[in-house]
């Protein structure tokens, strides 16, 4: 195995002597999901709200702050860069008529009052304005906050008041992108400052969608859990010399291929602009400029739904069926790239009230693109979300001049097995191994830990002569402080799906919906968080600011 002599590796007996922190992170639903929304007379009305929840869907982390420790759960988001939780005298947690406008409710609150540990850092220092125009703002403080048995001391975060959604968030993005005015050490930094890890790095596996977990892992790498080679990648250079603010890496291309070897493939060199990807796990939908998603949808025979602002797809594709080894590929390298199949992007998320392909449209709808569907509304024609989006339409639906990104969310992120490496500019990125039978290593845990597959970074002074980190394929090579070169996950797919216990969602919601080609089995409903606070933050960052006031 070819090592970076600028990051050293340790891989122990045991999981206890590492400086590794490692959790599980659960899809859940922290309030009303889309399927039970009451009834609605109108299809507009329905796609405000919907718009407006913008608790969505995601991945969350159960976490305790202060002391005594109380228990809160927060959205697990690479986007933004804040931690912030809800006080117990939030608008949105103490008034029902927020609650119905929103719709969804707050899981659990955080009394400040109630920890010995709590500081106050500034006063009304926090504040982010959505699309909407909706606010969330509050204090900053700092208290005791522990994850996965781990406690970070003093830890910098924002005890919201006025909010929009029922859970807080865990930013995991660089201090640079912080909501407040002086920047300050976040999770991340605090984790490396105060010695619980060695490397400002940490690796993400949202698994199979058809289970509830996942695991996060700071500070190391779970070599159980990817196929193959770890690609290594340069985050992309912001122009003009900016900082390094969002984990974006350039892309060569998007591909379609059917099992008969045909494959179509779409490269980003015909974009007339840069498109670097954002790898997001705050945003359950990707999102690609018109050039390169509409050869997609033009050969999945996708449609526009233009009162819902989404793109839709029949839940009962016919390629499910005639060709279920379709899939997408997105290339990044000329040895680093990520298959989709089909069945990961079709979302069964839109309750079964929702006007379906073939019915009679109302003064408010319009179908357009590619195709439109003719046939009567039937099982066989259910409407589900297609999990690729257009960047450009997500843009005009809000009168924004137009949005030059392309963001890779959850629909991306369930095949991938990322790296972020923030120390130096990096993301390690593989195909998933979906189903890993290892599980999270905890102090006293049973079952088969996967401490033994777990390398610990430790991040080196960089003063070695052995590269530059562009490695011989175009790749960042790991040379002087990086990710190692040349590491090796599993030689294969783990086949088996075994689905976990469902989760309960927090307030007393919960819903199922089984996606087309997956599992009967019970599961949590992904509801389409059509936009969300990692949207904001990349076109925050990308249109500079003028979509968010603070």
């Amino acid at each position: 195995m070819k090592l970076s002599s600028g990051i050293l590796l340790a891989l122990a007996c045991g999981a206890s002597s590492k400086n590794v922190v490692e959790f599980s992170v659960t899809k859940s639903l922290p309030g009303i999901h889309v399927g039970s929304v009451p009834p609605l007379t109108r299809r507009e009305t329905f796609s405000e709200r919907l718009i407006n929840n913008i608790a969505g869907g995601g991945y969350y982390v159960n976490v305790q702050v202060g002391t005594p420790p109380q228990d809160l759960t927060m959205l697990l988001d690479t986007g933004s860069s804040d931690a912030w939780v809800l006080s117990h005298e939030a608008d949105l947690c103490t008034d029902r008529d927020l609650q119905s406008f929103y719709g969804t409710s707050c899981t659990d609150t955080y009394n400040p009052s109630k920890s010995s540990s709590r500081k106050m850092v500034k006063e009304k220092g926090f504040r982010i304005t959505y699309l909407d125009g909706g606010t969330a703002s509050g204090d900053y403080i700092s208290d005791d906050f522990t994850i996965g048995g781990t406690t970070v001391r003093s830890l910098q975060m924002a005890c919201v008041t006025q909010a929009l959604r029922g859970t807080g968030i865990l930013g995991l993005g660089f201090s640079i992108s912080e909501r407040a005015s002086t920047k300050y050490p976040n999770i991340i930094d605090e984790m490396y400052n105060q010695g619980l890890i060695k490397s400002k790095a940490y690796s993400l596996y949202l698994n199979d969608r058809r289970t509830d977990s996942g695991s996060l892992l700071f500070g190391g790498i779970d070599t159980d859990k990817f196929i193959g080679r770890l690609g290594v990648l340069p985050l992309y250079k912001p122009p003009g010399g900016r900082n390094y603010s969002s984990f974006e890496v350039n892309f060569t291309s998007v591909s379609l291929t059917y099992a008969n070897g045909t494959q179509h493939t779409i490269p980003t060199s015909i974009l007339d602009h840069p498109a670097p990807a954002v790898l997001d796990s705050g945003t359950t939908l990707s999102y690609l400029p018109d050039k390169l998603v509409g050869p997609i949808d033009t050969a999945l025979g996708t449609f526009y739904d233009a009162s819902l602002q989404m793109t839709l797809i029949d839940c009962f594709h016919p390629l499910l069926e005639t060709d279920p080894a379709f899939h997408l590929t997105f290339t990044f390298t000329p040895t680093t790239s990520i298959t989709i199949p089909l069945a990961d992007l079709i979302l069964d998320i839109l309750p079964p009230s929702y006007p379906q392909p073939g019915s009679e449209p109302d003064d408010n709808s319009s179908s357009q693109g590619s195709t439109t569907t003719t046939t009567t509304t039937t099982q066989k024609n259910k409407a589900c979300v297609f999990g690729i989006q257009s960047t450009d339409r997500f843009a005009a639906s809000f009168k924004q001049k137009e949005a030059n990104f392309t963001l890779l969310g959850d629909t991306f992120l369930r095949s991938a097995y990322v790296v972020y490496d923030l120390s130096h500019y990096q993301i390690g990125l593989a195909q998933a191994n979906l189903n890993s039978s290892s599980i999270p290593y905890s102090p006293g845990s049973s079952g088969k830990s996967n401490s033994n597959t777990i390398i610990e970074l430790i991040a080196g002074d960089g003063t070695s002569d052995s590269g530059t980190g562009t490695g011989t394929d175009g790749e960042g090579g790991g040379g002087r402080g990086g990710l190692p070169s040349g590491l090796m996950g599993v030689s294969a797919q783990q086949t088996t799906f075994t689905p976990t216990a469902t989760a309960t969602a927090p307030s007393g919601h919960g819903g199922q919906n089984a996606a087309a080609g997956g599992s009967t089995t019970k599961k949590k409903s992904l509801i389409g968080e059509v936009i969300g606070v990692a949207v904001v933050t990349v076109l925050f960052t990308l249109l500079g600011g003028a979509l968010i006031a603070v």
